[in-house]
């Protein structure tokens, strides 16, 4: 019985470590995209699936009465920061979405006043 309530705690304890894990990595993109510094986002989605696959595989040991051990609020502040991270994600990919509606208007109107057509320049 000992043998499998140390189990149990190592379990939570890797569940915990990695749900901090995965807080650091949104907390550090988060901030980046808040500063509006360069971002590599394939890095940080590469980082954030692993975690999220991390801790689907810790919770796919947990019996059914472990569940009810783990401590919510951990679980609820990711939650948190994660759609604070979509938000900003959104906002950014919404800025970048005009950007290039913008250029394209311009490179299609640059096209349309003769500029760079057959009988231009």
């Amino acid at each position: 019985m000992a043998e499998k309530s140390g189990a149990a705690s190592r379990l939570h304890a890797a569940f915990h470590e990695a749900i901090g894990r995965m807080e650091t990595v949104v907390d550090q993109e988060t901030a980046l995209l808040r500063e509006n510094r360069a971002v590599e986002l394939t890095e940080y989605n590469h980082r954030k699936q692993q975690g999220l696959l991390e801790i689907n595989r810790i919770l796919r040991n947990f019996g059914p009465f472990d569940t009810q051990r783990v401590e919510r609020e951990s679980v609820r502040r990711l939650v948190r920061k994660l759609e604070s991270n979509r938000q900003i994600l959104a906002h950014h990919l919404k800025a970048m979405d005009e950007i290039s509606s913008l250029v394209s208007r311009a490179m299609q109107e640059a096209e349309s006043d003769g500029t760079y057509g057959r009988g231009g320049a």
